[in-house]
Parts: C-alpha cells; structure tokens; sequence
C-alpha cells in the first residue's frame, strides 16, 4: 500500500491503545448521566439489541441508497448484525442544568457480503428511556469502529497475516499487544473501496531476557471485505 493512499485516500480518526476490550454496551454509557438516567438508557439499549431488519422500517434515510442497500432489502433470511458503537449526549438547553437527550448509534453490516453497511441513529429521551423523534439510517456516515469488529479484526489478522502469526507463534497472547487506527476510504485504491470499515492493527510483544525488543508488526484489516493486506 503506497505511502499516497495515507496522504490522501485514507484520513485517519481514531487511535486507541487496547489491552483489553470493553465488556458491553453499558461502557458507552455516558458516566455523568445521574443513575435513572443511565438505567433508562440500559433499557433503551436492551430493546433495541436484536434488530429484525436491516433497514429499519418507516425510518429517515440521509444520504442517497445505493443498488447495494436494495441488494440487501432484497435477500430475506439472512442473519442481520448490529453493534453499538457510540453514544453522544445533545448539548444542554440553555437555563437547564441537566441533558435530556442522547443519540445512540448503530452500524450494521451489510447482508451481502463486502458492501457497505448502514448506521442507524435513535435519539433517546433520556427520562423515560422512550425515542424521541424519528429513527434515522445514515449512508456514507464515518462510525467508530465497535469492540466487536476489533475482535474480528484482530482475529483476521491472526489468521491470515503470516507476520502476525510469526509473532504469536513465539509469544504467548498474553505478552501481544496491539493498537488500532481506524481509517475513513474517501475515493477507491484497491483493495479498499468507500463505506469499508477498515483498521491498521499494530502489534507488539514484550521482549523476553536477553533479547532484543522485536519490531512492531502492522496489518490494515478490511472487515467488509474479510481481507487483510500488509499497510
């Protein structure tokens, strides 16, 4: 992958150092909202955890759908996936100490393999856990990746970077770390296309006694396409 693909192709957007993932959605929970607000939001999220469909029905779409969203409405019985990826407090209304109002986003894959997926936006009345307004889908909408897709990500890249395997091979997965950039594909460069969610994965082990710190091995992650390539 060249040098120019980073300079103007890719932006990059996110970078978290990981030892470990979040346990679930209640993480993205906004720790300053008061306890009922926060029970309120949990109960948002727990209905709304196992979508039916992959466009949502009666929803406001924002952005122009493409063949590839009607390829998807058009192959039933395939299994839809949604991961929480951010929640994002309104700011305060003037005159009123508290927020009242959270949007909670989605991103679902698209069913058909290696086309771009949707998010999905609710905003949340946050003292009654109930909608507010409209569902909303998202085309061509730049979401956090979630700790689901960085699991994916990095078992990929175990199993099908040979560096990283050469790196496990000779360390126990306890002493690997690693850390992700998420990257946004604003114009196509093969293999990576606009809409792929994509990851550059770098992993580090702890070098044993008496030897020399290994270099880090790095792998750009395709989760739409399930590709690995070396960055």
């Amino acid at each position: 992958m060249s040098t120019k693909l980073f300079a103007y192709s890719l932006i990059l957007v996110w970078l978290a150092a990981l030892n470990g993932l979040w346990a679930s959605d209640d993480d993205l929970i906004p720790s300053q909202f008061p306890k009922n607000q926060r029970d309120n939001l949990r109960r948002f999220l727990e209905q709304h955890n196992k979508p039916d469909r992959y466009m949502p029905q009666d929803a406001r779409i924002i952005g122009a759908p493409s063949a590839d969203e009607t390829a998807a409405e058009q192959t039933p019985g395939k299994p839809v996936k949604q991961y929480t990826v951010q929640i994002v407090p309104h700011r305060p209304i003037p005159g009123h100490e508290q927020v009242t109002r959270a949007d909670v986003y989605y991103y679902r894959p698209n069913p058909v393999k290696g086309k771009p997926g949707i998010t999905v936006r609710y905003t949340v009345d946050l003292t009654n856990g109930s909608q507010s307004g409209p569902t909303e889908v998202l085309l061509n909408h730049h979401t956090p990746v979630s700790h689901e897709e960085l699991e994916e990500a990095v078992a990929l890249a175990r199993e099908k970077s040979p560096a990283v395997q050469e790196l496990y091979k000779h360390h126990d997965s306890g002493q690997v770390h690693w850390e992700y950039l998420q990257m946004f594909v604003s114009r196509k460069h093969d293999p990576h296309e606009p809409g792929d969610r994509v990851v550059r994965l770098t992993f580090t082990a702890q070098a044993r006694r008496n030897e020399n710190t290994q270099r880090p091995i790095s792998a750009v992650v395709n989760l739409t396409k399930g590709i690995v390539v070396a960055p």
